[in-house]
Order: structure tokens, then sequence, then C-alpha cells
């Protein structure tokens, strides 16, 4: 709407401003004929209203509001017939046919109602039915107690006469009671359910009150047809305003709540009968014992219902109570894809098994399973056709075990079998070499396509339980590590040797944790050369470990030391802010343009690596665009987290080179989306034959239409620095000795 326009007033409303008006004319105009037919044209313009509403809103179900515009016009035909015959004919007897036409209008109006209700609700809600009957019920007793029979009583000489008078306040109630099981429906209350219930609750009211008046012989009243017309107005408002359709629509079922209010009301309706029967014997009244009998066995019938139900009601949410602990008891026990116990549930089978093995003198086997050529199924084929292997070994698993064993899926590719008990070292490894061979054989998948897998299994020994699950997972974790290295598709058992490497790993952690804090690494500097300009473009700063005494180590045997735990994390950070720190310190006419510091995967799957660059930044005071961080291609594939990291590290200037281009690992099929900047040929691909080959050329190409530039590693002299150069690439790095590199740099000049 256009600022400052006026919006426009809805159509609909002309009908309320003119009822209320033909009402307030009502009591201007002389009693008799004029004042009784503005009555009975409010009437009908209600019933005009109603059917105006249908086919200008559309309700998606138009029986109730049929049945509702019928109920209103038989009254407004009891009017009728009632002024025609005082006014007209002049006649002063109750008219014959008013009466009928007002209780048959009352049937029709609540079976209108009832379809309301049934439109609006679940068709069997037994709690809301119940509830409107006990109440209904009670509010019967009394109207029978207080206004049925004693009208009956004063029309004793005219029993049809009679019947009418006592149908009224019974009819009337039961019109109470529908209007209380439509206020428990689910669903809004829109402006036109407000309407509705207003005009129905008008009508009984009004009826009761004339009933009233009637034993009291007061006759009718001026105010009393106000009323009356005041419910006119609003059922016909209800059926023109817009929201009507929502109230035949379907609602979304809610839990049923049992409110105080409701508890109460369901008790004053449980003690009417009793009350009504003391109050009567009390103040000396004629007693009505068959009517409060009868009242009291219905409403005590309908509580006892009403209890049952509840109580199934609490007996059904315990048992859905119970079974949603149980499942996720076991979702937080079990992996979601092969529903096989996860890495907390197998280490607390493991305490178990265990302590049982200490008691008794048992063994415990303890079987490590890691999955051989899974990462280029799951690269290749997606992660439906990895999920697919996962679930098939795993099923192939647990048939090579007896029903006490335990399998279970400790983490991405690695499966962990727990034996208890086992008669000797010898029959796991024999379970060993079954899932060995299970594993090896093809999987088919849905897609119909065949791919193969292995297995590569460790084996770890507990023989009298005195170790604790860690130690264990650990040894059986360093037998699958040997398994794999030496040719995959192998069984190893954790042995003296290995215990050997074990408590050596041990050593190595420890003593690396010192040498990091006490600053006793070291960078050794591998130099890269810009094969465009033949420049020194910059240097790899890689991490050693000189001790004194002993060998040193370099990156390459440090990292399976590290990597294992969060220690390597804290190598990472030395490197890369000792890194930044010594090319900061270089000056500016020498400084390299680039340096490249590798990173380990776990390091950049976690939240600080953010911290740890920007920090070593921050620190030395060296531009971001100068940085490359280097990582293994088989970190970024497909961990979310690192794709992330690396992009925002990407948008602080960053820049990101990824290492293993253009081998069977690297998954250049997706690497168009991940966040690179350079990519490294692996070294394997520059000592499987010439360097002048089209494979070399067509990975350089590749390359090259991602947009991405090409480093070189391996290189050691200056022919392959000039048969890389041909293939297009952009840099070259190595072990290049000083004079070769000084060589190269010269030709530039």
């Amino acid at each position: 709407m256009r600022p400052g326009a006026r919006q426009k007033r809805p159509t609909w409303l002309w009908f309320p401003i003119a009822s209320l008006l033909a009402i307030a004319g009502y009591h201007v105009l002389p009693a008799g004929l004029p004042r009784d037919v503005v009555y009975v044209a409010v009437g009908l313009a209600a019933v005009v209203a109603i059917e105006v509403g249908l086919r200008v809103n559309a309700p998606a179900r138009r029986r109730p509001w049929r049945l509702l515009g019928l109920g209103t016009l038989l009254w407004v035909s009891g009017d009728a017939v009632g002024v025609w015959h005082s006014d007209i004919a002049g006649l002063d007897t109750t008219p014959p046919l008013a009466d009928p036409a007002y209780l048959l209008g009352y049937a029709v109006v609540a079976a209108g109602l009832v379809l309301l209700i049934r439109a609006r609700g679940p068709r069997r809600d037994s709690a809301a039915f119940l509830d409107s009957a006990i109440g209904t019920i009670a509010l019967g007793l009394l109207g029978w107690v207080l206004l049925s029979r004693p009208m009956m009583d004063g029309y004793r000489d005219a029993p049809l006469v009679a019947s009418y008078a006592a149908a009224y306040p019974l009819v009337d109630i039961l019109l109470v009671g529908l209007l209380v099981r439509l206020l428990t429906t689910p669903g809004g209350r829109s402006r036109s359910f407000r309407l509705l219930v207003a005009a129905m609750g008008l009508m009984a009211v009004a009826d009761s009150l004339q009933t009233v008046l009637r034993l009291q012989a007061w006759g009718g009243t001026n105010a009393l047809d106000v009323v009356w017309l005041l419910a006119y107005a609003a059922i016909g408002t209800a059926a023109l305003d817009p929201s009507m359709v929502s109230l035949t629509a379907p609602a979304r079922p809610e839990p049923a709540r049992f409110t105080r209010t409701r508890l109460v009301a369901l008790a004053v309706a449980a003690l009417t009968p009793p009350l009504v029967l003391g109050a009567e014997a009390a103040f000396g009244l004629p007693l009505d014992v068959w009517a409060v009998v009868v009242g009291s066995v219905a409403v005590f019938s309908l509580v006892i219902a009403r209890m049952k139900l509840s109580l199934d009601l609490i007996q059904t949410a315990n048992a859905e109570r119970e079974v949603a602990r149980l499942a996720l008891a076991h979702q937080a026990a079990h992996d979601s894809l092969t529903d096989l116990p996860n890495r907390a549930q197998v280490m607390f089978l493991m305490r178990g098994a265990l302590s049982r093995a200490q008691r008794s003198g048992a063994v415990v086997g303890l079987l490590f399973v890691d999955l051989d050529g899974f990462k280029q199924v799951n690269d290749t084929l997606g992660h439906a056709a990895g999920d697919e292997v996962l679930v098939a070994a795993s099923r192939r698993m647990q048939t090579c075990v007896r029903d006490g064993d335990v399998v279970a899926r400790f983490g991405g590719d690695e499966f962990v079998v727990l034996l208890e008990p086992v008669d000797e070292e010898s029959s796991a490894v024999a379970v060993a070499e079954r899932l060995v061979a299970a594993l090896a054989e093809p999987v088919l998948l849905r897609s119909g396509r065949e791919v193969s897998i292995g297995a590569s299994v460790g084996v770890a020994i507990a023989q009298d339980g005195s170790v604790d699950p860690e130690r264990v997972l650990m040894e059986a974790d360093v037998a699958v590590y040997r398994a794999k290295v030496g040719g995959r598709g192998r069984t190893e058992v954790f042995d003296a040797s290995l215990r050997e490497d074990l408590d050596r790993r041990h050593r190595l952690q420890a003593g690396l944790v010192l040498a990091i804090e006490a600053g006793d690494l070291e960078l050794r500097h591998e130099p890269v050369v810009d094969l465009r300009t033949r420049q020194l473009a910059g240097y790899e700063a890689k991490v050693s470990w000189p001790r004194p005494g002993e060998d040193e180590l370099g990156r390459a045997a440090i990292l399976p030391v590290a990597e294992r735990t969060e220690l390597v994390c804290d190598l990472d950070t030395w490197a890369l802010r000792e890194a930044v720190r010594q090319a900061a310190s270089i000056p500016p006419a020498s400084s390299p343009a680039l340096l490249a510091v590798p990173l380990s995967g776990r390091h950049l799957r976690r939240g600080r690596v953010l911290d740890d660059v920007a920090g070593a930044l921050a620190a030395s005071r060296l531009k971001a665009s100068r940085l490359v961080l280097v990582v293994p291609a088989a970190d970024l594939a497909d961990d979310v987290a690192v794709i992330d990291h690396l992009t925002e590290l990407r948008a602080s200037g960053v820049r990101v080179c990824v290492e293993g281009f253009g081998t069977h690992e690297g998954p250049t099929d997706r690497w168009s989306r991940l966040p690179v900047d350079l990519v490294r040929i692996d070294p394997e691909a520059l000592s499987g034959g010439p360097l002048r080959t089209s494979l070399l050329r067509l990975t350089v190409e590749t390359a090259h239409t991602f947009g991405w530039e090409v480093v070189a590693t391996g290189v050691v002299d200056a022919d392959q620095v000039a048969a890389l150069a041909a293939a297009g690439c952009e840099y070259a790095q190595g072990p290049m000795p000083r004079r070769t590199v000084l060589a190269l740099t010269a030709q530039a000049v």
C-alpha cells in the first residue's frame, strides 16, 4: 500500500453495522407490527448473510454452514408465525406452529455444530467427548430440576404446551454442551469462531432467561428480544467474515492437556447430583429422586470412563517414553549406519570383559580391523557407495564371529572385534584370518557395480585382564599399522617387537613435548624456483628434530609419532610461528616472496588452526599473501571441517597448496570446488619415466583448467627444471644443491 493511502474497509462490515442500526431502531419503533417486522427482518438478513458468506468465502466444507443457515431460518420462521398470530390474526394464544419450528431449528443447528466439531478435530477424541458429556448431563440435571420440571408442573392442563416448555431448557443445555465440545477442538480461534460461539451462547442465555421469567409469571421483556437479535447479527457476521473458512478446515492435532480448570469443572459436574438432592431436602422442596439417580449413574459412569481413559493415556505415554528412552540409549551406544556398537560402547564392553577376565583368569582378544581400499571407493563412487560397503563389511564380520563376541564400528573405516573368551592367541588369529578372507570378497552395490576392498587386522591379547582397555586398543592399533605397512590384507599380532616399537613411540612423544617446550626443534628449508622468471620464489620450511647422540628426525619421521595425538597441533604451531618469524626477519631486498609451511590433517580439523595462523602472522607482521599452507590431498578430500577452515584462511589472504594432484589418491573430479590456489605434483609422477611425457603435460593442463598454478616437487637438477618448464609448470621444488639454484637464477640475470 502506498504511504498515506487509506486502507479499504472490508465489504462484509456492512452487515454488522446495518444489524446494529436495525437493533437500535427496534427500540424507537412502537410495539406491535412495526417492531416485529424489524425483528423478523434482522433474522432473515442473518439467513441471507450465511448464504452470501458461503458463496463469497467458499469454505472447503459447506454442509455445516448450510445446516446453521437452515436452523436459523427455522427460528425466523417461528418468529414470523408468532408475528402473524399476534399482530395480523390478533390472537392472544400461543401459536401452535412456532414452538415446533423453534425446537426443530435447535436440532438442525446442533447437527451443524456436530459437523463443525468433526471437521476441526480428530474423529475419535474420546477425552473431549467425555468431558463435554459429563458437563452436559450435569447441566441437564440442573435444567430439569430448576426449569423443565417446574414448567411442566405449571402447564399440567396443557400437556403439549408443557412438553414444549420443558424441552427448551434441555435443548439449550444440549447447545451449551456442543459449544463446550467445540471450544475443546484444536485449531485457531478466529474472529468467525468467536462470533459463532457468541451467537450460540446468546441464544441459549436468552432462552433460559425467558423460561425463568415465565416461571415467575413476568412474561417477556424488550431486553431479551435484543439478546436474540444480537445472536442473529453475530451468526450472520460470522458467516460473512473471511476467517469462516478456517472453521471447517482440519486442525493439526494437539496433545490433550488435562488442565486445572478442566479438573475443577469435572469435579463440580460429578458433585452436582448429590448437591441437588441435598439442596432439595434442605429447603423442603419436592425430591427429584429418579432424576438425580439417573443423572448420578450417568455422570459417575462417564467419570469412571474418563478416569480409565486418563490411566490408559498415562500408561501409553509411559510406554512411549520407555521406548524413546531405550531408542535414545541404543542410538547413543550404536553407530547409526551399521547399527553396530560405537566407540564409547565398545570401550565400556572392553572394561567389563577385562574385569571379568581379571577375576576368572580368562583370555580376552581384541582385533583392530582397518579396511583397505575403502577411501578409493568412497572418493570415486561417492558417499552412498561407501556407506553400502561399510554396511556389507559389518554384516560379513558378524558372520565370522561367535554369538557372544562383539563387532563394533570404531570410526570411519575402522572396526573393532572383542573376543571373550579365547583359548589362546591362535584362536584370535584364526578369527582375524576369517575376517581378512571374508572382506576380500567383492561387494555388489545396488547400482549393479562390483567393488573390491580388503582388510588389515591387528591382534592384541590380554592374558589376565590386568591391563586397561586403552592399552589393549593401542596395542591392536600398532599391530594393524604394521600389517598395512607390510602390504595390507594381512594379520599382525602385537608381540615383543611391537611392544618395543610402542614403548619407543611413547619415549619419542615424551621427548618431542620437551623439545617443543624448550625450542630444541629446527627448520630445514627447501628452495622453490619460479620457472617463468628463473628466480628464487621462496622456501618450504619443514620441522626437524636434532637429537644429541642420536639420529636427526625429519618431519616425515616425526609425523607418525605426533599425529596420533593432539601433539601434532603443537608441532605445527611451533613450525608455523618459527617459519614466519624467520621470514619476517630477512631484509626486504632478499626476503622470499613465498613461504610454504606444511600442516597436518588433524590440525586443520581443529578450530584452533584459525587462531594459530592469525597469531603467527600478527606476531611477525608478515603479509598473509606470502604464506602458503601445504595440505595433503587425503586430508582435504571429504572433510567438511578442513574445507571450511581453509576457506576462511584463504579469505584472510593466505594461499593453499595441495599435494598429491594427478595421482590415484587425488580427488581431481571434485577439486574445482575446493579452496585451492596451487597444486603439487607428487614425486611419483616424476619418477616413472621421462619428464617429457604426455601424462605430465596433461596433468599440468588439467591444473591450469581449474585456474591453479603447479609446483613440481622432488627436483634435484637443471635437466628436470628444463623439462618441467617446457611442460608448463610454474614452480620447481626439491633438495637442489646451492650451485643448481645459483645457476638457475644466474640464467635469468
